[in-house]
């Protein structure tokens, strides 16, 4: 139930946030910083933060905290990968007798004969 919630929270932050920064005001064009006339407003004071910006930073701090809350496994309820879950001893299966091969140890007699 709680993850249905974060994963909500989760769409409505990321929803919030794509339509925050599309209606944010566009800095001067490019052109205009290489110019002669180089205004104050390329790289003045930033004043007192806009509430659009003031929604963009909570919208973009929920979106990262409750993607870390979605990355927990706690909250989720999964298990790692890497957790083994209660396996039996491992104890080695016997071979069939037919698909065992002679070992090279003991080399096969040959016939000692003279040249």
């Amino acid at each position: 139930m709680l993850t249905y919630i974060l994963y909500t929270l989760f769409v409505l932050a990321c929803l919030i946030l794509i339509v925050v920064i599309l209606l944010q005001p566009g800095k001067a064009d490019a052109g205009a910083l290489f110019s002669n006339t180089l205004s104050s407003t390329a790289f003045g004071p930033r004043g007192t933060a806009s509430l659009l910006a003031k929604i963009t930073i909570g919208a973009a701090a929920a979106f990262m905290l409750i993607a870390l809350a979605l990355g927990l496994p706690i909250l989720t309820g999964s298990r790692s990968v890497l957790q083994s879950e209660s396996a039996p001893a491992a104890t080695p299966t016997p071979v069939p007798a037919a698909t065992q091969q002679a070992s090279p140890a003991a080399p096969a007699a040959s016939p000692a004969g003279s040249q």
